[in-house]
């Protein structure tokens, strides 16, 4: 598959298109150990055998089925302190290129002409259709001091799988459609939405990017179930604070939460 990005300002310009490897993040790492790549350097592979999530998490996708891909971004316009804005953009570039891709016409419910999808970021940043998981994201960030020097963006995004395992609650793009997409097209729709968000966060338009990010967010103000170890109760999500602590109201006080301290009961 030949890929040609043609529609952003320098994301994806350098592209390095891989029949294999461990993981676009490990190899994107080893990159930034060598040498210093181009703002906006993409690593794409057509399978990956050793794919990591958040916090440990393996990320399992169909060989030459789906996009597996890492951006290199330099970061050091943000303070170490400001890193989950940057989750906030990139969660919101790739929702919102899912949205669009899904969409009959370009809105927020995705409408298609028979019911509506609505597509959503799982706290921190898993993408959802409905209530199945479209794409995950992994972001590493190198820091020198008080600032990001670079950050990594692995980004799984499901296409053309047809079948997943009964242990995972997923979907893909070619499910929902019922027809194969063009992968380049697609990465070509993701990246532009990327850049898009991530040249707001270099314009540090926060309020904006946590506005959004709240009105998108799965669960939003609504009372839901969630997980804490053995427990199971309900909680309402309010807020995500600047650090990413997801904030819930629960009938009592609000509490809040750091990355997997809580679950979502779906």
């Amino acid at each position: 598959m030949e890929i040609i990005i043609s529609n952003t300002l320098f994301t994806g310009k350098v592209l390095e298109h891989l029949p294999k490897v461990d993981s676009t993040n490990n190899y994107a790492k080893q990159m930034l150990a060598k040498s210093s790549p181009i703002d906006g350097t993409v690593i794409l592979a057509d399978e990956q055998f050793a794919g990591r999530g958040q916090t440990g998490n393996i990320w399992q996708s169909e060989a030459h089925k789906n996009l597996t891909f890492s951006i290199i971004y330099q970061t050091s316009f943000l303070k170490a302190t400001e890193q989950f804005w940057l989750n906030m953009a990139i969660s919101l570039g790739i929702k919102n290129a899912v949205c669009s891709l899904l969409s009959m016409q370009h809105d927020d419910n995705c409408l298609l002409p028979t019911k509506i999808l609505p597509t959503k970021i799982k706290w921190p940043n898993d993408i959802y259709v409905e209530n199945q998981k479209i794409a995950g994201i992994l972001i590493e960030n190198t820091i020198v001091g008080m600032h990001l020097k670079y950050s990594v963006i692995g980004i799984g995004l499901n296409v053309n799988q047809q079948h997943f395992s009964d242990t995972i609650n997923a979907t893909s793009l070619s499910l929902i459609l019922k027809k194969e997409m063009n992968k380049s097209d697609v990465l070509n729709k993701i990246l532009a939405s990327i850049e898009k968000y991530f040249l707001l966060l270099k314009e540090r338009k926060f309020e904006r990017l946590k506005s959004e990010y709240l009105e998108n967010l799965f669960r939003y103000g609504v009372f839901s179930k969630f997980k804490k170890e053995d427990e199971i109760f309900d909680g309402k999500i309010v807020d995500v604070d600047e650090f990413g602590n997801l904030v819930l109201e629960t009938s009592t006080k609000k509490i809040k939460f750091g990355f997997k301290e809580i679950g979502f009961v779906i």
